[in-house]
């Protein structure tokens, strides 16, 4: 229950003239007696005490919205509530007689009580699954219910509503009635839905509505007329996919699944931290909407329904792969809620129409949906790209039936060890992907006797798809979708800037870690070692800079003291202490460190902007703002691309200046005169933390130089993408060895795409017709940019390098392997 409806319920009875009537969705003494100990708990007026109104009695102050008939087996009543009619009568009185009460206000609060949905208090596996549904009862269900539910109730008093605004001049009170019974029956329905899930009682139903979607009618004609066998055939084809990709959604198996995951989260994590709840409750009334998380670990699956369960929201149908749909396995994900998809639709039409059919289904009666736009989980623990196939059809149901506004609602996890890590190592350095089985499932189990330390799930702020396809592509309306197979022009433009939107989004309730702080201090020393001392302050100096300047309102990072930090990362073994006379060091072993860059990519783009300005100053040049803030406007567009920065252009002279000031006051910057700014004493603490406070987005820089130096140096016209790419990752992938720290995520080829398609975007290289690279790139004026953040030393590395590859062996005499195509 809401501290602020009791208090708005309780200043209302406490008003002169205020007649308070409760009302329920349907009733049962169990029902009523625990509203009447609710209402004496939080000081309300009691439902079952009679009320005057306009000096007549109504008996008690309740009113049952949908009566129930029969003894044993309960249905719904056909007939109108008369409680209900009776005050719809009184309020015509009231209005129509000259005399009426003074200042007589008829006010009701709807109350909705659903037995077994207080799920942290459930300790037994029979209450689970008599919990509360979209069933209706009987009296025998409903006493073993009151019986075995009565201390696991929900209960939720609603905003109270007044009868007189439903009021017009001329209505009599049976339109009143009908018309009040309309208000509240949409409003229990979506507290339902958005408490218990939709009604989940037409599965068969829906899957016969499938088939008779016209772009699904049209994919089984193709096959053949009416009538023929190959037209049959095609119609139980049809059928045959819709039972394959279907949920069987089960509130029973939720309710046991919660008991399992409760204990699973128990057995591996210190605990589940929630962020931003309050932000989604507030628009999950009334629209539908579309979860979509960033894709770390298989079980975000798993916690992002845990979590929505605890919250007592509506359960989402999440889309997953195929390939999860194993034995076992797959049915109780299925009853979980998940549907399942192919990984490519290509060259069949007739799934692909039964697909969009069962999304816009789902979409279009209210249902919330999951799923992850990046496709596939992220090896690097940077956000990839979007894809756009789910977010299409989403955007094609909504412009087709817009029904309900959709939200879609961005959510980040933030782990402190990965149950995957090891295996996302050894696919980053070139081992195949292993296939998901049930031998492998088992086998993963041993890790259960682990610890993962903390598990964070913060809620970004909802996306609005009306508002932005009305920014993006003003004109949709007019471009009516009659149908899957039709594509509007505006479509691919309204459904690349939604991915990137929701992108940006999730970064900015990213949650910084203890684990991924840690990371960030070590990974950017040469050994990865660090004296506890000066890890402390590096600690420190990040946390201030996250609460200083913050990089959006959404993110959350962590307030312990630095050594409590330092102590939970000994706990999980992730760091190991060496005891010295001088001073204990931290170390983070090379296992550990190569685990760690995936946590250190989660939150690097917090605090890029910092790291870019003291990438700036590393070199001992004095610099003017303006020099700083041109520098960093050049790269922007790259990092914005890579980093899934959500800093617009506009809003980086200020973010600038802000980072400025405020490493200007901590001593990291210091004034040179003439308005000019440079490194502090050069072997100074300070300077010393500024040059690892850069380290961060140096690799990155590295990259963008490997690209640029191979372009220049292959010529105009000479290279295709996916040459250039596989180069790029060739030439960083020794460079990774020869700098000692060969950190698989520096060569993922992946961000040398990332940022080719970057620099195609800003029109600095376009492809010709044969898929070649053009440009005119000048390369002095990059050369002496070069110089300010990557020194002299490691710029001539990588040109010695990226030159070798220019031949067919490198400056040791030895062969290089030929540049193929990916």
């Amino acid at each position: 229950m809401s501290d602020e409806v009791i208090d708005s319920i309780r200043a209302l009875a406490q008003q002169p003239g205020t007649r308070l009537c409760y009302v329920l969705e349907s009733g049962g003494l169990a029902d009523t007696l625990t509203l009447a100990r609710a209402c004496q708990q939080q000081g309300l007026p009691s439902p079952i005490e009679d009320i005057r109104i306009n000096g007549s009695s109504l008996g008690r102050a309740l009113v049952v919205l949908r009566r129930m008939r029969g003894f044993l087996f309960r249905r719904r009543s056909i007939q109108q509530s008369k409680r209900l009619m009776r005050l719809a009568e009184l309020a015509v009185q009231m209005r129509d007689t000259s005399q009426p009460q003074p200042d007589e206000v008829i006010v009701l609060v709807p109350v909705g009580i659903y037995w077994g949905k207080a799920p942290a208090k459930t300790h037994s596996w029979f209450r689970l699954i008599l919990a509360d549904g979209w069933e209706v009862a009987g009296r025998i269900r409903k006493f073993i219910i009151t019986l075995a539910l009565g201390r696991q109730t929900l209960l939720n008093f609603s905003q109270p509503m007044m009868l007189a605004p439903l009021l017009e001049d001329g209505e009599d009170a049976a339109r009143i009635l009908r018309k009040t019974s309309r208000v509240l029956r949409v409003h229990f329905r979506r507290r339902r839905v958005a408490t218990v899930g939709p009604d989940l009682s037409h599965k068969r139903t829906l899957i016969n509505t499938l088939l008779m979607d016209e772009p699904v009618r049209r994919a089984i004609a193709a096959a053949g007329e009416p009538g023929t066998k190959a037209y049959r055939r095609a119609e139980a084809k049809a059928r045959q996919y819709a039972l394959e990709i279907a949920a069987d959604l089960s509130y029973s198996m939720i309710r046991i699944l919660e008991r399992v995951l409760t204990w699973l989260w128990q057995r591996i994590y210190d605990g589940v931290e929630v962020s931003g709840m309050q932000r989604l409750k507030q628009v999950a009334d009334g629209s539908e909407l579309v979860y979509v998380p960033c894709h770390r670990s298989h079980f975000d699956y798993l916690l992002l329904s845990y979590v929505l369960y605890k919250q007592g929201l509506s359960l989402p149908y999440i889309a997953a792969g195929i390939n999860l749909n194993l034995p076992v396995v797959g049915p109780l994900l299925r009853r979980g809620g998940a549907f399942f998809l192919r990984r490519s639709f290509s060259g069949n039409r007739l799934y692909a129409a039964v697909f969009h059919a069962y999304l816009k289904a789902l979409q279009t009666r209210g249902y919330p949906l999951e799923y992850f736009i990046e496709g596939g989980r992220s090896r690097t623990g940077r956000l990839l790209s979007a894809k756009g196939g789910m977010l299409s059809m989403s955007v094609q149901a909504f412009a087709e039936h817009r029904r309900r506004p959709v939200k879609f609602v961005p959510v980040y996890f933030g782990y402190e060890r990965l149950i995957e890590g090891t295996s996302f190592i050894s696919e980053l350095r070139g081992d195949e992907k292993k296939k998901e089985s049930l031998f492998g499932l088992i086998r993963s189990l041993r890790a259960l006797r682990q610890t993962f330390g903390q598990v964070y799930v913060n809620v970004g702020e909802p996306v609005d798809l009306e508002a932005l396809m009305d920014r993006v592509a003003p004109a949709w309306r007019d471009t009516p979708v009659e149908h899957a197979a039709t594509k509007p022009v505006w479509l691919t433009t309204v459904v690349d800037e939604l991915g990137e939107t929701i992108l940006e989004r999730i970064n900015d309730a990213a949650a910084v870690t203890p684990i991924s702080l840690l990371a960030m201090a070590l990974l950017h020393t040469p050994r990865q070692a660090m004296s506890e001392s000066d890890l402390v302050r590096q600690i420190s100096l990040y946390q201030t800079l996250y609460q200083r300047t913050p990089y959006s309102a959404f993110m959350t990072s962590p307030q312990a003291d630095p050594k409590d930090i330092i102590a939970h990362g000994l706990e999980l073994d992730v760091i190991r202490r060496e005891a010295h006379e001088l001073g204990s060091i931290i170390v983070l072993p090379e296992r550990q460190a190569l685990l760690s860059t995936y946590f250190r990519n989660n939150v690097l783009h917090l605090t890029a902007v910092h790291s870019l300005i003291a990438a700036c100053l590393a070199q001992d040049e004095q610099l003017s703002r303006d020099d700083i803030l041109s520098m960093i406007e050049w790269i922007a567009p790259y990092v914005r691309a890579e980093l899934r920065w959500s800093i617009s252009r506009d809003a980086l002279r200020h973010r600038v200046n802000d980072a400025l000031n405020l490493m200007l006051e901590l001593g990291l910057v210091e004034a040179a005169g003439d308005g000019r700014l440079q490194a502090p004493q050069t072997g100074s603490a300070l300077d010393v933390a500024l040059a690892r406070l850069g380290e961060a987005v140096i690799p990155m820089l590295q990259r963008y130089y490997i690209t640029v130096a191979l372009l220049q140096q292959k010529g105009s016209g000479q290279l295709s993408q996916p040459d250039l790419e596989k180069l790029c990752e060739l030439c960083a992938q020794r460079l990774s060895i020869l700098s000692g720290f060969r950190a698989p995520d520096f060569f993922d080829r992946r961000l040398f795409r990332t940022f080719v398609s970057a620099l195609r975007d800003e029109g600095v290289v376009s492809a010709d017709d044969a898929g070649l690279l053009g440009f005119e790139i000048d390369f002095d004026s990059i050369d002496a940019r070069a110089r300010y953040v990557l020194g002299e030393a490691l710029r001539h590395s990588i040109l010695s390098i990226t030159h070798g590859s220019a031949g067919d062996q490198d400056d040791t005499g030895a062969p290089l392997p030929k540049a193929a195509n990916a």
